[in-house]
């Protein structure tokens, strides 16, 4: 005859109560790394952005919008807003094409070749600010540059026709993207380079081509790297000054003092002698940047750590 055992009761977990975790306070190593830069930033960051603010909004010594009225009402304004705008729909694609496209073809081809080839792409960048414009004011003179006979079947004889007209955006975009684009090829091929072998390993294992790996596996894991490149190359293709600056001297009375929005905030400073309306005319400006980079920030998910909702 069986007997039946009963079964045994289900263990009951025992709630063990939770001692809250103690914050770690700073060490005096943590101080003295960050303590610089803080002091630096407030220095030369924080307080010239508090005291523009103020001078935008102090008018004969009362507190009034008269500047940033005056900023909007100007007729250079929207001249220098179209052809930064034009420049940065024209330049930052093509960056970032050029970028991407360089450093993922490296990355598939690994070994000496691939070390060559970063030295390469990274020399132009070596030259830049008012030194590359020079360069690139030589570069299009048929008289001096070594172009000269491909200047000449486009029909350009000097350097006024190579600067005139809607010629200036496409030489700003072509010299942009020689000096920008190799720092950022070594950065992001960097990037790349730190990506876990086991993951690219499995997609292989999978069948995934090259293009499907680069698309689909490499491309979301380096995407910080790349929205670091989008924040910063608008951050300085907005505030374009040196390279028309320079190129006006090439091209008399062809290039306007105020082409850019930076210019025109420098001639408010330099010739009008206006620093309330330039720092009116340079927080809109900031504001603008931290606007772009906000959007590009949630739009690509930053700072979302890998394994968090928002990573997905």
């Amino acid at each position: 005859m069986r007997t039946l055992t009963p079964a045994r009761p289900p263990a009951v977990a025992v709630a063990h109560p939770v001692t809250p975790r103690r914050r770690r306070t700073p060490s005096a190593a943590v101080w003295i790394l960050v303590g610089p830069y803080a002091l630096f930033l407030t220095v030369f960051g924080l307080a010239p952005a508090g005291y523009a603010l103020w001078t935008s909004f102090v008018v004969n010594g009362a507190f009034s919008g008269g500047h940033w009225a005056a900023v909007l009402h100007d007729y250079r304004l929207r001249d220098a807003v179209t052809h930064v705008t034009t420049y940065l729909l024209l330049w930052l694609p093509i960056l970032l094409l050029t970028v991407l496209s360089l450093a993922f073809t490296l990355h598939a081809r690994p070994g000496r070749t691939s070390s060559a080839l970063q030295l390469v792409y990274y020399l132009p960048g070596a030259v830049t600010g008012s030194a590359a414009a020079l360069l690139w004011l030589f570069m299009v003179s048929p008289d001096s540059s070594p172009f000269s006979p491909l200047l000449k079947l486009l029909d350009i004889h000097s350097a006024t026709d190579a600067l005139s007209g809607g010629s200036l955006v496409a030489v700003l975009t072509v010299m942009g993207v020689a000096v920008h684009a190799g720092g950022w090829i070594v950065v992001l091929y960097g990037a790349l380079n730190a990506l876990p072998k086991d993951v690219l390993e499995a997609a292989q294992v999978d069948g995934a081509s090259a293009w499907r790996t680069m698309w689909h596996v490499k491309l979301p894991m380096v995407r910080t790297y790349v929205a670091f490149v989008l924040i910063s190359s608008f951050a300085s293709g907005s505030q374009v000054f040196v390279e028309p600056t320079v190129l006006s001297t090439g091209a008399p009375g062809q290039i306007s003092p105020t082409w850019s929005v930076n210019q025109l905030a420098y001639v408010y400073a330099t010739q009008d002698g206006d620093f309330g309306k330039a720092a009116a005319l340079s927080l809109a400006m900031l504001g603008v940047g931290v606007l772009a980079a906000w959007i590009v920030i949630t739009r690509t998910r930053m700072y979302a750590t890998p394994h968090s909702p928002d990573s997905r």
